[in-house]
Order: structure tokens, then C-alpha cells, then sequence
């Protein structure tokens, strides 16, 4: 048995001592033109699979037909997923496709995969492969309407995608807009149907602004959002900043409020309770405020409901007063925040006036 012993030491210290030689020799080619070889394909793709099919389980699925949700999940993929893997209807983009292992072509791949497997996948992302992790781990609400959008991938023509990210270019807005914003915000700041998106139009220039460079350094968690603003410039944030904030926000009715709801939103807002400290939502989110704020006045109800939710979570991220929302929120538990995101979508918003 000794001798066994010693014979399968010898035998692993011989192996060990080749995978050295080889290993500093360099003689294994990296190359990414040669491909992987089928058994060792099939090895990663089985392990893959079954890894994200284990890690998945469990995983809540919210709904995925709330009215905006596809567009917007259109607009996120066309803007950060669209270069590795191309557009339905249209067939791989040359230069990924000839990575090593080159991104998948989705209609092939998505069929397979169920709504929390897509949703573990575009979160974390895939080793050994080009696929990234979402770019911020605080915002898995961000992931939802990608995921909706993947589900119908397959099924989607050109046309039916073109549909859904074409934005109106026959605006005096500065490139940036129609180029980075508009397919989310929409040209004039109203946004394209989803209540989850923030309205542009009218909102203050210096908040739009330090917003951008809040998300461009990371400091404002958004995985939609770091890498559009990382990549612009302080002029391009600027033209975006100030083209919104010259805009006019217009009521298009997409806001379905419970009466009950707004009302007892009022009553938070006017109570002047130090308990809740909601009080201090008018004297710093009204008209005249100051323009480092943001305006809350007709934005989407459940957008600012969300808002609330990710700074009592400390998801949100943000600078300067930003953080002062913490023990705000905090005060207020799921049903206040809905009342109260309620009573501000409710407003219309006035006018504000921008600097010459």
C-alpha cells in the first residue's frame, strides 16, 4: 500500500512538474481564432447551463406586462446589449462573433431559458465569456423590463424592433438627445409609456446636470444609466441638461391614481409631522425650489415610489442632499410612499424658468 502511495505521489509530482513546463513555456495557444475545441465547448456550455439553471431557482418573478415595460426594455437593450449580440432579425455583428467563446445568437439560446434564468444571466454576468455583470448590484429593478424584452426576442421581426427603438429625429434637440436620451426619455422629456422612467421635460438644469455626473462616477447606482453618462462629455451633459430642462411637461393622462390614495398623500405632505418628517418634501421638491432638487411635481407615481424604496434600502446612491433622504425615507413605511408619490404625481407641474 506504501508503495502504491508512493508510486501515485511520484505520478502527480511528474504531472504537476509537465503543466509547469508547460505553462511557462507558452506553448498552449491563447488565440481566440482558433477557437475552442468541441469537447471543451460542449463542457462549458453544459456547466453553464446547469450552473445558472441552480443558482436561478428560487428567483421571484414580478409581472412583466405592466404597460411601458417592453419599450423600455427595447430601449435598455438597444443601448448597452445590441453591440455584442445584435438585433432580432438582423445576424451577428462581425467583431464579437469572432470572440472566443463568441456571444450567443439569442433566438437560439433564449427559447431554452426561462424568465429568472435570463434575469441571473444579464445580473451576473458569465466567467470565461465576454458577458459582463450588470453594472451596478443595487438595481435588480433595472433588469425586469430588459428580461421582458428577451422573452419576445425571438419572435420579433427587424420592423417590430425598429418599432420599438426608432425615436423621432426630426427635433431641434442637440445630438445627444436623440442619440443617448431619446429612446428612453423621448425627445421632448415625456418618455416613451413607462412609469418607471422619470419625466425629463421641465425639470431643473442643475439637477439634470449633477445627476448625469453623479451616474458617469458611479456615485448614483443605475446599471442603465453609469454607462450612457460615463460616456459623455461634460458639453454633451450639459446640451442634454439644458434641452430638458427648456422643455414644456405636458399631462398625457398616464397616471392611473387612486383619489384615496393622493388625498392621503396631501395629509402627510400638510400634517407638519416631526415623527415622519415628510414636511420637508414641499419646501425642497416644490416649483421654487432650489435647482440643485429635483421637481416632483407630475412625476410618474410609481417612479417616485421606487425612488422612496431604493433610499430606504440604500440602493440609490446619489451626492450632496441626496443622502438626506435616507432617514426620510426611513420614516415612512410601503404605504405612506405610495401615498405620498401618489399626491406629486397628481401636481402639475409649472413652468421653470431656465437661466439666459
Amino acid at each position: 500500500m506504501q508503495d502504491f502511495i508512493k508510486k501515485l505521489a511520484l505520478l502527480g509530482l511528474v504531472l504537476a512538474t509537465i503543466g509547469v513546463i508547460v505553462l511557462v513555456s507558452g506553448i498552449v495557444p491563447v488565440k481566440a481564432s482558433s477557437g475552442h475545441w468541441p469537447i471543451t465547448r460542449w463542457m462549458l456550455g453544459f456547466a453553464s447551463d446547469r450552473s445558472v439553471a441552480f443558482h436561478s431557482t428560487g428567483t421571484e418573478v414580478p409581472s412583466l406586462d405592466e404597460p411601458g415595460m417592453l419599450t423600455l426594455g427595447a430601449g435598455i437593450y438597444q443601448s448597452n446589449c445590441k453591440w455584442c449580440h445584435g438585433s432580432p432579425g438582423s445576424p451577428m455583428p462581425p467583431v464579437p462573433a469572432a470572440m472566443t467563446p463568441a456571444p450567443p445568437y439569442l433566438p437560439d439560446v433564449l427559447r431554452d431559458l426561462d424568465s429568472a434564468e435570463m434575469f441571473y444571466i444579464v445580473k451576473h454576468g458569465i466567467k470565461f465569456t465576454g458577458m459582463p455583470a450588470w453594472p451596478t448590484r443595487q438595481r435588480d429593478d433595472e433588469i425586469w423590463p430588459l428580461v421582458a424584452f428577451l422573452r419576445q426576442f425571438s419572435q420579433m421581426s427587424d420592423s417590430q424592433y425598429r418599432d420599438l427603438v426608432d425615436v423621432d429625429e426630426g427635433t431641434a434637440a442637440p445630438e445627444v438627445v436623440t442619440e443617448q436620451c431619446a429612446i428612453c426619455h423621448a425627445s421632448d422629456g415625456m418618455g416613451r409609456g413607462s412609469d418607471r422612467v422619470p419625466i425629463l421635460a421641465g425639470q431643473n438644469e442643475a439637477y439634470l446636470r449633477e445627476s448625469l455626473q453623479a451616474f458617469a462616477e458611479g456615485k448614483r447606482h443605475s446599471g442603465v444609466m453609469e454607462p450612457i453618462a460615463a460616456r459623455l462629455s461634460k458639453r454633451e451633459m450639459s446640451d442634454a441638461s439644458k434641452w430638458y430642462a427648456s422643455q414644456t411637461a405636458t399631462s398625457q393622462g398616464r397616471f392611473d391614481l387612486d383619489d384615496e390614495s393622493v388625498q392621503a398623500g396631501r395629509r402627510l405632505i400638510s400634517q407638519h409631522d416631526d415623527t415622519l418628517k415628510v414636511a420637508a418634501c414641499s419646501k425642497c421638491h416644490g416649483q421654487d425650489n432650489d435647482p440643485s432638487y429635483p421637481v416632483l411635481a407630475g412625476q410618474p407615481a410609481e417612479y417616485l415610489d421606487r425612488q422612496l424604496a431604493l433610499f430606504r434600502n440604500r440602493s440609490r446612491g446619489g451626492v450632496g442632499s441626496g443622502n438626506q433622504m435616507h432617514s426620510i425615507a426611513d420614516a415612512l413605511d410601503e404605504d405612506q410612499s405610495q401615498q405620498i408619490a401618489s399626491y406629486f404625481a397628481s401636481l402639475r407641474p409649472e413652468p421653470i424658468e431656465s437661466d439666459p
